[in-house]
């Protein structure tokens, strides 16, 4: 029989199979993962048991429970000064099914998604499983920026949107305001939808930083998502929300509903009032990683940005004479440590470096790799 040809054409997950053979290698440490160290917020697990004892294990609204939802477009309206409802949220699997449920509710198949690159490899991966086509814009050469020509020598009668993330995932940076006002130009010159994958804004190291995301003019073609995995430490509960309006969130919630139905309730009711609580200590943490890894990279003769948000550093390898690929297999098989290559986010010459692991961690995984790159 013949199974679906559009997901058989899709590789499985570099970020998985690195991680699987790093585990096959005794005494290898893995600096692979962007999931915090830390546990999720102790009265959200409170709150989750509680609901859970009380008989929260029925079907709740597909959208999610209203004040959640209500509580999210007050957060988002809070942050950038936009005017969310209740009714324009959509509470989700993570960003991940956010992601997916914005891409069903506006391809057509043929459809193509502009995608600056380097990107997380899930981007790719859901246009293509939805009937899209993924039009890859290397940004690796533009200090990770948008160029307008670039951009616009990619836009075709058949584009359709812009999917971007900042900060990103995995270089860690922020579009700057020229970068954010080269998409808005495009989207409403070229009448294009803009899906903002905010997973990591709360995640930044500067006192602000610029978003599309209260734009009044791009009120009906912004789709942002983001949600509570990465800066409340929650990535196996799975929570998510998207926020757009009209006809979008709309059909947003249609394909959210035939997706998964809801999120379970006790985990929305566990969540209420999240955004109470601080996540200041962590960002402290993350903070001092960050500026560990940075000085040290450099001091070992690495070239590498200094990230301003997230919890990755991207630094590039092109002067050491390998690609990617071989430098990530050689460093885990020769010098037991696993890192991300680049080609997984869509660009050559870099490794990425997760930074959500111990400092006594992250200390021998530096040792590692310059002890490594000095025998290159």
């Amino acid at each position: 029989m013949i199974l679906n040809q559009r997901l058989q054409a899709i590789a499985p997950s570099v970020i998985r199979q690195i991680v699987s053979e790093a585990s096959r290698i005794p005494g290898c440490i893995s600096l692979s993962i962007g999931e915090p160290e830390f546990d999720a917020p102790s009265p959200v697990i409170q709150r989750i048991s509680s609901s859970l004892f009380s008989g929260n294990t029925h079907y709740p609204p597909n959208a999610g429970i209203q004040p959640l939802r209500h509580q999210v477009s007050q957060f988002i309206n809070s942050r950038f000064h936009s005017r969310y409802s209740a009714e324009d949220i959509v509470i989700t699997i993570g960003s991940s099914e956010a992601i997916a449920a914005s891409l069903l509710a506006i391809l057509n198949p043929g459809d193509e998604v502009i995608v600056p690159e380097p990107a997380f490899l899930l981007y790719r991966s859901q246009i293509e499983m939805f009937g899209g086509i993924c039009i890859p814009m290397d940004i690796s050469h533009n200090g990770f920026n948008i160029s307008e020509p670039q951009l616009e020598a990619l836009i075709t009668p058949r584009t359709k949107a812009i999917l971007y993330a900042s900060p990103n995932n995995p270089s860690g940076t922020i579009l700057s305001s020229s970068s954010l006002q080269v998409l808005k130009r495009a989207a409403i010159n070229h009448d294009l939808f803009l899906i903002n994958d905010s997973i990591y804004d709360q995640l930044v190291y500067l006192d602000s930083f610029p978003s599309l995301a209260g734009d009044p003019d791009l009120t009906d073609r912004l789709i942002y998502i983001s949600g509570m995995s990465k800066a409340y430490s929650m990535t196996g509960l799975r929570l998510g929300y998207a926020a757009a309006t009209g006809d979008v969130i709309r059909e947003m919630i249609k394909a959210h509903a035939f997706l998964v139905a809801s999120v379970p309730g006790c985990i929305q009711e566990g969540s209420l009032n999240i955004f109470d609580l601080s996540i200041q200590d962590q960002l402290d943490a993350y903070r001092q990683r960050r500026d560990y890894l940075y000085q040290e990279l450099t001091r070992i003769g690495m070239e590498v940005t200094l990230p301003n948000g997230a919890f990755y550093i991207f630094p590039s390898i092109k002067k050491y004479g390998l690609d990617d690929i071989t430098f990530c297999k050689r460093l885990m098989i020769e010098g037991k440590l696993a890192l991300i290559p680049s080609s997984a986010f869509g660009v050559d010459g870099y490794v990425r470096i997760s930074y959500c692991y111990s400092m006594d961690i992250l200390k021998e995984g530096v040792t590692r790799l310059e002890k490594f790159i000095r025998t290159l």
